[in-house]
């Protein structure tokens, strides 16, 4: 990293004439900031001033200070990305690295200051590559700052923030965060950063890079070790919108990283990983429908997506029926009661508005029916047998409500089981 000179980051530059002491509308001292600020210009005394308390202290108020608009715009009238990147060598402390980041990452909420970044190419990629770091809480800002800066960054400077992540192995070491940690908050933070990064740089001309930085097989591994140690493995340590959060992005991400011509031969031998992560998130939300006769709104995009993950890398020839058939069978089958007892005018979804109610099930019906009809399209026999035996006369409501193409498919392998079955009974 090239250091800046000591010029600038004079005293003249850092202590103006204060009037007022007060950061613009907000209620915070400008001298505590300047002054604090200067600390980091002593490098001859900055290694002893680390080791004080009150420096942790008072290095946290400000961490908390840039929440605020106003101390931004105020710490970049005064060039603390300067200051920071002059004093960084002689910071090993892994604390004060992670508050440092943390300011920083508080910062890039404003775009001003991720232009700013960016220009300082050397001391960006110094901060980028603790993302190999073992600290988790270190870890968790490196993060922070990448998201923020990726939700502000200009289409043009995309590839720019794509070449800097590359240059530091960051797509490799955030699955290795994913497949191997077991914290919640470094592992909600990896989520919601690849969620990101699929988000602005799996676009447009962007998209062969992304490809070429992320899409490996080593990618959905680690997916589903995140949301299996989030949600099997430690199974309250996620409170119910961080947890429903992760199940909508980790969906998400994998309808990115299978959206290429080659992800179905990447992810060939690993995507059997898929199985244990879908199976959680239908026993959730079956789970929610049925037992706890709570509507969510999100249900629909959730089946909507595991139909075309499910379709795509082809899962259903390896599931048995416990995995999502049976799950999304009680939803729709649980729905379906439901209506029938509404037209009789009970329902044990009480607190819910009719007509809500009956909008829910007819945007959720056809994604239901689907996914079922894609695990009888392609299960085992044996399993399609069970599948048969569990819906009964329900199998023509289940294909009235699917695409033709589906239900023709779908008929027509059904038709020649039950007819192979009955030949076999005669003879």
């Amino acid at each position: 990293m090239k250091p800046i000179t000591e010029s600038e980051v004079s005293q003249d530059e850092i202590l103006p004439q204060i009037s007022g002491d007060v950061i613009g509308d907000t209620a915070y001292s400008e001298r505590f900031v300047l002054k604090l600020m200067m600390k980091f210009a002593e490098l001859d005394v900055l290694k002893d001033v680390l080791q004080e308390k009150s420096f942790e202290e008072d290095l946290c108020t400000l961490w908390d200070m840039t929440a605020e608009r106003d101390v931004v715009q105020f710490l970049q009238k005064h060039k603390i990305l300067n200051l920071f990147n002059y004093a960084l060598p002689d910071i090993d402390s892994s604390r004060t690295l992670e508050i440092i980041v943390g300011i920083i990452a508080n910062m890039c909420c404003q775009k001003e200051v991720v232009e700013d970044l960016l220009e300082k190419k050397d001391f960006l990629t110094s901060l980028l590559d603790y993302i190999s770091h073992e600290d988790s809480l270190l870890l968790i800002q490196v993060l922070r700052l990448v998201s923020a800066s990726l939700f502000l960054a200009d289409d043009g400077v995309v590839q720019t923030w794509m070449d800097l992540l590359a240059s530091v192995g960051f797509p490799d070491a955030l699955y290795f965060i994913l497949k191997n940690s077991s914290h919640k908050n470094l592992l909600i933070n990896a989520m919601e950063n690849l969620n990101t990064v699929c988000s602005y740089c799996n676009t447009g001309k962007y998209r062969v890079t992304f490809f070429t930085m992320f899409v490996k097989k080593e990618a959905i591994e680690s997916l589903s070790a995140a949301v299996v140690e989030l949600t099997i493995t430690q199974p309250d340590i996620c409170e119910k919108d961080d947890l429903e959060r992760i199940l909508v992005i980790s969906l998400e991400i994998t309808l990115n990283l299978i959206g290429f011509d080659q992800s179905l031969s990447i992810y060939s031998e690993s995507k059997e990983a898929l199985i244990p992560m879908i199976e959680f998130i239908l026993k959730y939300y079956n789970n929610k429908i049925v037992n706890q006769k709570e509507i969510d709104i999100d249900l629909a995009d959730v089946i909507d997506s595991t139909v075309t993950i499910v379709s795509t890398v082809d899962l259903s020839a390896l599931c048995s029926m416990d995995k999502f058939f049976d799950n999304t069978f009680s939803i729709w089958l649980a729905l379906q009661v439901t209506m029938k007892t509404e037209l009789n005018g009970s329902s044990d979804f009480e607190d819910q508005d009719k007509e809500q109610l009956s909008a829910f099930t007819k945007k959720i019906e056809s994604p239901l029916c689907t996914l079922m009809c894609k695990y009888m399209e392609k299960c085992s026999e044996d399993n399609l047998k069970k599948v048969l035996d569990t819906i009964g006369t329900n199998l023509d409501d289940i294909l009235k409500v699917v695409t033709v193409e589906v239900r023709e498919v779908v008929s027509k392998r059904t038709h020649d089981f039950k007819n192979r079955i009955e030949n076999h009974v005669d003879s």
